[in-house]
């Protein structure tokens, strides 16, 4: 059971800029009131979350308590749902909201700490119907135009929601989305992401001697991989389920656990050094690709070297990490230097295919060939080998799919049948694209459309090193002649001018395969 003054202690001792908010004594003072009155451990938890949802709003903006009137509670209300997760505006919650801070108000004014406690009685008088009904608010939540038009002061909402107990959520969360994505029909996808993330197709266990390790893994299924049949990463996917399937048993608190979900689709993979430490364990951290500084929350101890550090983590939009877990190399300045030119050389060979890709969208698209680059520059003797992958001076303008043609359909369904991913399935259908663009065909037979499909499929697996299929033996067992699959394979490869790695037609497997292969 959580205790509420281990609460309120881990409050203080965090930031005691909370005094000048509310005084740490009034708040255990007001609490151990509130005990003596009858409330339980969890009626205090309650009572205590409501007095946060206040300190939160007055720490955020300009206002005093006691200076407080009944119109700023209601604007007070107003901001704390568009801007705190936890709270939720209907009739109840205000409800108990304005009787919590009510009781506070008088506590304080009996300390004479503040000179005036009926500003919460008047806001009630204001919001709270007879009928139940939710006075002034619009459905959606916001306030009359009318109404809004004399104020005088408008706070502004923050950069992202507060969320009460964010470590918790996040853990529940986290226990949701592992045993959802648990199910078998998402056994391929933990598959081909175990072996991008580890090398091996063996899914990690809950193991105590290393939890890091599989804490670190399911951070990088959920915020970075791919889904094969979407191209969704499993957070986005999640979001939308749970938006229509919430957890009952976790009642109201699924209105935060959504909002919360929702946060997290912005969550993004982060390559940094740490440049200097500001304050409170913030530090000004430098983007390795851009170069941008951003100021984030980083749980190292101050004794920890920073120089020729280079860390890789899942960031909050407000620069909190997404865990404790922060994976660090060191790097000296020269390897940094070498790294930073690989990735460009990649990026060059992405941008073909992708001529507005900057850095965020080619991380985005290759996470998992970035984390282990980084790995490697930190491992001296996990030296890669010097790729610099060759960029055609062309201006490559994929042609439009002939999303109807029986070829697509059949490349589509192999694609399928040899769980590739949404990207190389895209790639096998642009290589079809693009030929037909060049040289229409026409298909008499369905002996014909697979003669096609599997010369595309042969041309795919050899530029990309991706051997999911060996293409001659299928087509005997089949009933195809071999010689035909390989005479039009050659006709593809000639039309196209195909390479060993071709930039038009690259995925995340086939940039692993260039480095690793």
């Amino acid at each position: 059971m959580t205790n509420i003054y281990d609460v309120i202690n881990e409050l203080y001792n965090d930031d005691e800029g909370w005094n000048t908010v509310l005084e740490r004594r009034y708040a255990e003072q007001f609490l151990r009131t509130e005990a003596f009155r009858g409330a339980t451990d969890d009626e205090l938890l309650e009572i205590w979350q409501q007095v946060m949802y206040l300190l939160i709003y007055c720490g955020n903006t300009s206002y005093k308590i006691g200076d407080m009137t009944g119109e700023d509670f209601v604007y007070c209300i107003s901001w704390c749902q568009r801007n705190i997760g936890d709270f939720e505006l209907d009739y109840d919650n205000v409800d108990y909201f304005l009787s919590v801070i009510q009781r506070l108000l008088i506590f304080l004014k009996q300390k004479k700490a503040i000179s005036n406690d009926t500003a919460a009685a008047k806001c009630r008088l204001k919001l709270l119907g007879t009928d139940g009904r939710l006075l002034l608010f619009q459905k959606d939540g916001s306030l009359p135009e009318e109404y809004e038009k004399y104020r005088t002061n408008r706070e502004p909402d923050l950069e992202t929601k507060v969320f009460m107990q964010l470590g918790q959520k996040l853990s529940v969360l986290f226990d949701m989305m592992q045993k959802y994505f648990d199910d078998p029909r998402f056994s391929f996808d933990r598959r081909r992401a175990c072996y991008a993330y580890f090398g091996t197709e063996t899914e990690p266990e809950r193991n105590q001697e290393r939890p890091e390790l599989f804490a670190s893994f399911w951070e990088y299924f959920i915020f970075d991989y791919r889904l094969r049949d979407t191209n969704e990463r499993p957070i986005e996917h999640f979001y939308k389920y749970y938006t229509e399937h919430p957890n009952p048993r976790h009642g109201k608190a699924n209105k935060a656990l959504t909002d919360l979900l929702e946060s997290m689709l912005k969550i993004q993979l982060m390559v940094f050094t740490i440049e200097r430490e500001e304050a409170d364990g913030w530090f000004s951290c430098k983007d390795f690709f851009t170069g941008s500084i951003s100021e984030l929350s980083l749980p190292v101890d101050e004794t920890v070297d920073i120089r020729g550090i280079l860390c890789i983590a899942h960031v909050f939009e407000d620069g909190n990490l997404i865990t404790e877990y922060l994976r660090s190399v060191i790097v000296d300045s020269v390897a940094q230097k070498t790294l930073y030119n690989q990735l460009s050389a990649f990026l060059a060979c992405y941008r073909v295919a992708h001529p507005d890709a900057d850095w965020e969208q080619f991380v985005n698209a290759n996470p998992a060939l970035v984390m282990h680059m980084v790995a490697c520059a930190g491992a001296p003797d996990m030296s890669l080998k010097p790729v610099y992958p060759a960029v055609k001076d062309m201006k490559y303008k994929p042609a439009a799919l002939r999303k109807e043609d029986p070829v697509h359909q059949y490349l589509l369904h192999f694609g399928k049948l040899l769980h590739m991913s949404w990207e190389d399935r895209k790639n096998l259908t642009q290589i079809w694209g693009d030929f037909y663009a060049l040289r229409p065909v026409a298909c008499f037979s369905d002996e014909d459309i697979m003669i096609w499909t599997l010369a595309i499929l042969d041309n795919y697996i050899k530029i990309t090193r991706t051997y999911l299929l060996d293409v001659a033996p299928y087509a005997e067992k089949v009933h195809i002649d071999t010689k035909r699959v390989a005479e039009r394979s050659g006709i593809i490869q000639d039309v196209l001018q195909l390479e060993a790695f071709d930039p038009r037609y690259m995925s995340e497997d086939a940039f692993m395969n260039m480095i690793f292969s």
